[in-house]
C-alpha cells in the first residue's frame, strides 16, 4: 500500500463519511502502535515536538500503522508561542509526509503558516525510496493520489492562532484541525479544565463553523478524565457536540493508569 486512500486509511475515510474517530498518541514503541491498531483505534499521533521521537523511529511506527490499519499523524516539532515564523516546520512536515504518514500536525501562530503549510498537499516527494510512477505521462495519476490522500492538520494551541481560528479553518484544503485542549484551556484562563462552559463555548462554535466549510475538528481529553469508564463517557459526549476526532492521549498515561489500578486494588 503506497498511498493512503479511503479504502485503505480509517482516518480518511471516516472523515469523507463523517463517522467519529479516536486518535491515541504514541510515545514510543511501534508495538504501541499495533496494540492500538488491533484494539481498533482509527488513528495514532506522535509527538516529535516534546518527545524523544527520532526520523527512524517515525519510519518504523508509519509500517506499524501500515499493518495493522490504523491512520498515522506525525506531530512534527515547532514552538508558536515564540515570535516569527519557523520555517523549517514546513520541511520537517514534508519529511513526515515523504516517510509515509496520512497526516501531519503543526502547532502553528498564524494563518499565514497554515496557507504555507497547505503547499505540501502537492509536494511529491512521497516514500521517495520507491519507484511510485515510471514517466512523465504517469505523473498527473500520482499527484492526484498524493493530493487526495494528504491531511495537514494545523493544532491551534497559541493566541495568534486561536485568532486566527475561523479564517484557518476557511483555507481551502484544510480538512482538519486540532484544538489542543491543554493550552487552549490556559488561554481562556480556565487551565486543564477540558470541558469548562468557556471552553465548550468555544468548541461549539468551532465545530459549526468548520463544518459551514467541510472541514472538522479534533480535540483531545486530558488530565480531568480520572478512569477509563470517564474518558469513554467523554470522548461520547464531545463526539454528540460534533467533535471529529477525538484524541485519547498517550497510551503510555493510560498503561499508568492500568498498573496503578491494578496495585491499588490488589496490594494497596
Amino acid at each position: 500500500m503506497l498511498f493512503p486512500t479511503v479504502e485503505t486509511d480509517r482516518l480518511l475515510a471516516n472523515l469523507k463519511s463523517g463517522k467519529p474517530s479516536l486518535c491515541a498518541y504514541v510515545f514510543s514503541h511501534p508495538n504501541m502502535v499495533e496494540v492500538a491498531g488491533i484494539a481498533g483505534i482509527d488513528c495514532f499521533m506522535a509527538d516529535m515536538m516534546f518527545t524523544a521521537h527520532d526520523w527512524d523511529n517515525i519510519a518504523h511506527l508509519v509500517r506499524a500503522a501500515r499493518g495493522t490499519g490504523i491512520s498515522p499523524m506525525i506531530r512534527v516539532q515547532a514552538f508558536p508561542w515564540a515570535d516569527g515564523t519557523d520555517r523549517r516546520t514546513i520541511s520537517d512536515a514534508a519529511r513526515a509526509l515523504a516517510l509515509g504518514a496520512t497526516a501531519v500536525t503543526v502547532s502553528v501562530g498564524s494563518k499565514e503558516e497554515v496557507q504555507d503549510l497547505m503547499m505540501l498537499r502537492d509536494d511529491w516527494h512521497r516514500q521517495i525510496h520507491l519507484r511510485r510512477f515510471w514517466s512523465a505521462e504517469e505523473f498527473p495519476e500520482y499527484a492526484a493520489k498524493i493530493r487526495e490522500g494528504t491531511l495537514i492538520v494545523p493544532t491551534v494551541e497559541s493566541e495568534g492562532a486561536l485568532n486566527d481560528l475561523d479564517e484557518i479553518l476557511a483555507i481551502d484544503g484544510v480538512r482538519l484541525v486540532w484544538l489542543a485542549a491543554g493550552d487552549v484551556t490556559k488561554i481562556l484562563g480556565v487551565p486543564f479544565k477540558y470541558e469548562d462552559p468557556k471552553v465548550m463555548r468555544l468548541l461549539e462554535g468551532a465545530v459549526k463553523t468548520a463544518e459551514s466549510h467541510g472541514a472538522a475538528i479534533m480535540y483531545n481529553m486530558g488530565l480531568d478524565s480520572p478512569d477509563f469508564d470517564s474518558m469513554a463517557a467523554s470522548a461520547k459526549r464531545l463526539f454528540e457536540m460534533g467533535v471529529r476526532v477525538v484524541g485519547l492521549g498517550a497510551m503510555e498515561w493510560h498503561m499508568q493508569m492500568a498498573l496503578e489500578h491494578i496495585r491499588k486494588n490488589s496490594i494497596g
